[in-house]
């Protein structure tokens, strides 16, 4: 068996500073990127830095804008959902005081006090136009009671609904929404005109208030009896409803503070892991710039030694 010899291996001037300034060129591009970094303050500016780290980026990037959009939404319910549930527990107020009044017309009958059966009646006209204004509550220009529909207003000044639709919602997690609000018919009933019968309603000019006022204007041993009666049967439903809904509003509030928390959490881990993912440590990076320099200027000084004629030579 016979060995072919290996001749010996010939680096021309040309191959070896052909080398010499690859690798300069390389240290130069290597010392860009670490500048761009440091004055940056990130260490993938454009896809072909990292491409699969850009990937990365881009996806905790997107992540940290749905979840800061459904913090600012459960914030935003939140906000709207304390603001109609104190609305409410004020009508409830409201409505106690006017049951309770209502509740002694029993004994006027018997004494036929005119003068404090057309005061119960102030009672529930003053009590009728309150209700219409906390009706009418807004929260950064919107009536929170008018549903998806008239922004401005949802009851006019006689008590009429116009509003329309469903209560608002916020989207606050993947395929998740929260009511931020009722409509008004679901606190004080459907109050139109032409409801039949008349009494579908608290606030309609031909509502259970007004009806209850009409009826003690009269002074009828008979009216008097009526609203003492029947029609104080009427409002305490009535009143057990808008419990109800101070209920399911403060059930709705709970679960957006929930949310509100779980979003601004997400939010905080998701800009913390994005931060790890993009952001140079900069002490980290200043060192590699410096050893980066030194490696360059070694690497110019061994190739200013090289006596041949050739590029190098002008470097």
């Amino acid at each position: 068996m016979s060995v072919d010899a290996i001749g010996p291996v010939i680096v021309t001037p040309s191959v070896l500073s052909g080398s010499m300034i690859n690798n300069l060129t390389s240290d130069q591009a290597s010392i860009a990127a670490l500048q761009n970094e440091i004055a940056t303050g990130y260490s993938v500016t454009v896809a072909s830095d990292n491409p699969a780290q850009a990937a990365n980026i881009l996806q905790l990037q997107a992540g940290v804008t749905r979840a800061r959009k459904y913090a600012t939404n459960a914030q935003d319910g939140v906000s709207w959902l304390s603001l109609a549930n104190s609305t409410v527990g004020s009508a409830l107020t409201v409505l106690n005081q006017v049951a309770s009044a209502v509740e002694g017309l029993s004994g006027y009958v018997a004494s036929g006090s005119a003068s404090a059966v057309a005061g119960v009646g102030t009672v529930l006209t003053n009590a009728r136009a309150e209700l219409i204004d906390l009706a009418n509550t807004q929260y950064a220009g919107q009536a929170i009671f008018s549903g998806t529909g008239t922004p401005k207003q949802a009851y006019d000044a006689t008590g009429n609904y116009v509003g329309a639709g469903t209560a608002p919602s916020r989207t606050v997690a993947p395929n998740s929404s929260v009511p931020i609000s009722v409509t008004g018919p679901a606190i004080f009933g459907i109050t139109k005109p032409t409801a039949t019968p008349k009494s579908t309603g608290l606030l309609g000019p031909s509502g259970l208030l007004a009806e209850m006022a009409t009826l003690l204007q009269k002074g009828t041993s008979a009216s008097i009896t009526k609203v003492a009666t029947t029609l104080l049967g009427t409002l305490q439903k009535a009143v057990t409803n808008v419990q109800t809904q101070a209920g399911k509003l403060g059930a709705d509030q709970q679960a957006m503070q929930a949310f509100s928390s779980q979003a601004t959490d997400a939010s905080t881990a998701l800009q913390q892991e994005l931060a790890s993912a993009q952001d140079v440590t900069m002490a980290q990076a200043l060192t590699n710039l410096q050893l980066q320099q030194n490696s360059y200027q070694a690497a110019l000084l061994v190739t200013s030694k090289l006596k041949t004629l050739s590029l190098v030579n002008y470097l």
